[in-house]
């Protein structure tokens, strides 16, 4: 049997859909080595504690031990991705596709001599930079051709459930044009928003490490020329907050997670707020100070896309990065040019890459004439 999967890698977490649209999975993107870990007692989901050594071909080390998500998101010497990092050559990425995917294999395929052989449909992607450097290529080649094991170590109800993975095909796609897919198509591969269609828009996807600028021209294709992506997004200048809190305050926020937690809590009572000593504090004037200069960055891009590309009929600003900064981004805009710049819901900037990477293998496997169901039953 075989599974279908989207998986989009995001710099701030891995989002999936498993199986079908209404199964889905989100792992903040934070890994810790860990060969061992102490327990006064188990957690009691086992996405909170994901504890996982990896063997495989496509990592630079071969093999590892680590905590992963929520668990290492705790640990003093975590690891979250850095700008100079392109995802196509970084392990990490790597470490939190296959522990997403083992999860999953677990539940869905059968053990057999204590080992679950899994087989995936993956559609995944990379940053338009990277695309634009000939790295999908390499980075489906590495995927597809190497050999990959997931033991899970001191994870509740998984420990010791041992999970080989293949793919049986990749698809790696460019995450600012999936975007375009996502708002253009619904689920049954019908149009949706037609009045995107036959028009120039701009896709700004604000990410944790990137921002990739699209542009959708009037035939739906990507502008090779005009559309591009840097390597600038919000983890910067959460790294510079967590900094100036500890200067400020002499308190320790262990992740960009836990500051995301902070900035987006919808209880006034905890947003913008951290607790020193039992005392409430406010960060807000820190977190201010720090996003506005990014959102100016930001609006300095859309502005040379613009002048790039005149006939943009207006902006979709998408990822988790464009719900941080919506406040920013609009007070500029309205005191500068004022353009047609769209805004998606919170929960659409965080699943839209993941779900249009799942309508894009729907869309290849219809072409290719196969049946999610009748593959998925075959042997």
């Amino acid at each position: 049997m075989v599974r279908f999967v989207s998986i989009d890698i995001g710099n701030d977490a891995i989002k999936g859909f498993l199986g079908n649209l209404e199964n889905r999975i989100y792992i903040p993107n934070v890994i810790a080595q860990a060969n061992d870990r102490e327990i006064v007692e188990m957690e009691k989901n086992p996405l909170n504690a994901l504890h996982v050594e990896i063997t495989s071909s496509a990592l630079k080390n071969k093999n590892g031990s680590f905590t992963v998500g929520k668990l290492a998101s705790k640990y003093p010497n975590n690891d979250e991705l850095t700008p100079d990092q392109d995802k196509a050559d970084s392990d990490q990425p790597i470490v939190m596709l296959l522990t997403t995917l083992a999860y999953d294999a677990v539940n869905h395929f059968p053990e057999e001599d204590g080992i679950i052989e899994a087989t995936y449909y993956l559609s995944s992607g990379l940053p338009l930079d990277e695309t634009k450097k000939g790295k999908a290529k390499y980075f489906r080649k590495k995927l597809k051709t190497a050999q990959h094991e997931v033991k899970f170590l001191k994870t509740p109800s998984l420990e010791g459930k041992v999970v080989h993975i293949k793919f049986e095909q990749i698809l790696v796609n460019t995450e600012g044009f999936a975007a375009f897919v996502d708002l253009t198509t619904n689920r049954d591969g019908s149009i949706k928003n037609e009045e995107l269609i036959g028009k120039t828009i701009l896709i700004n996807d604000i990410g944790g490490l990137s921002t990739d600028s699209a542009i959708i021209t009037a035939e739906s294709e990507v502008d090779n020329e005009y559309s591009n992506g840097i390597k600038r997004g919000v983890s910067t200048y959460f790294d510079n907050i967590i900094r100036k809190v500890y200067t400020k305050h002499k308190y320790t926020i262990k992740s960009r997670r836990t500051l995301v937690e902070i900035i987006t809590n919808n209880d006034p009572e905890e947003q913008y707020h951290i607790w020193v000593d039992g005392n409430r504090v406010s960060i807000k004037e820190i977190i201010d100070e720090e996003l506005y200069v990014l959102a100016k960055e930001e609006y300095k891009l859309i502005k040379d896309m613009w002048r790039n590309v005149p006939d943009i009929r207006l902006s979709y600003q998408i990822g988790g990065g464009s719900l941080i900064l919506k406040p920013y981004l609009s007070k500029i805009n309205q005191t500068d040019k004022n353009y047609p710049l769209r805004f998606v819901s919170e929960d659409d900037s965080i699943w839209m890459i993941a779900r249009a990477y799942f309508k894009i293998l729907l869309m290849y496997l219809q072409s290719k004439g196969v049946s999610i169901e009748a593959a998925a039953t075959k042997v």
